[in-house]
């Protein structure tokens, strides 16, 4: 898609936007920061999400990043998935488990359990049963966590909707291919 294109009412919000994408995300723009940038209203969205997670989150960076991983296998978001994938390796996550992830093969059980919520979320527009959200709080999350996942579940969903959306270019290494059998999606 082309670059943006600004009103002259919307470049200093605009700049001053971008200036904020670009010093949360190490100092890079991608193609995905471009693309929202179309709309002043659109790159708020995202940062609002962005700043929720960062800001007010208390999850353990590599949870955060399995939860964007299960998502964005769930709503088939090969962008979402690919940074993910850098964010979960950044947390200490290794490439294969970054596929165990995504296809469901979790080894840690407490995990496994809330990544059955998102990926359930996910993939019924909110909707989880009262049996997986039991299994997650006897598993040791509590309600307040669960809560919280949710605002991680949205950013993946934002960004896999978005990228859907306008067609983004994947401007960063893809994720590791999954195997087709045993797939979670």
């Amino acid at each position: 898609m082309p670059a943006p294109i600004a009103s002259e009412h919307s470049v200093a919000p605009l700049t001053e936007l971008l200036g904020q994408v670009r010093q949360a995300s190490g100092g890079r723009l991608l193609a995905l920061h471009t693309d929202l940038a179309r709309s002043p209203a659109v790159l708020a969205a995202y940062l609002g999400l962005r700043r929720a997670g960062s800001d007010y989150g208390t999850l353990a960076p590599m949870v955060r990043a399995a939860i964007m991983l299960a998502v964005g296998v769930a709503d088939d978001g090969a962008y979402s998935q690919a940074i993910a994938t850098q964010l979960a390796i950044d947390a200490g996550i290794t490439p294969e488990q970054t596929v165990a992830v995504r296809t469901g093969q979790v080894a840690d059980a407490r995990l496994a359990a809330l990544l059955a919520v998102m990926r359930e979320a996910a993939v019924n527009t909110g909707r989880v049963t009262e049996a997986t959200w039991a299994a997650a709080t006897a598993a040791g999350w509590s309600v307040a966590q669960l809560t919280e996942a949710f605002v991680f579940l949205a950013l993946t969903v934002f960004v896999d909707y978005f990228t859907h959306y306008a067609r983004t270019e994947l401007d960063v290494p893809p994720a590791p291919p999954v195997p087709s059998e045993g797939s979670n999606r």
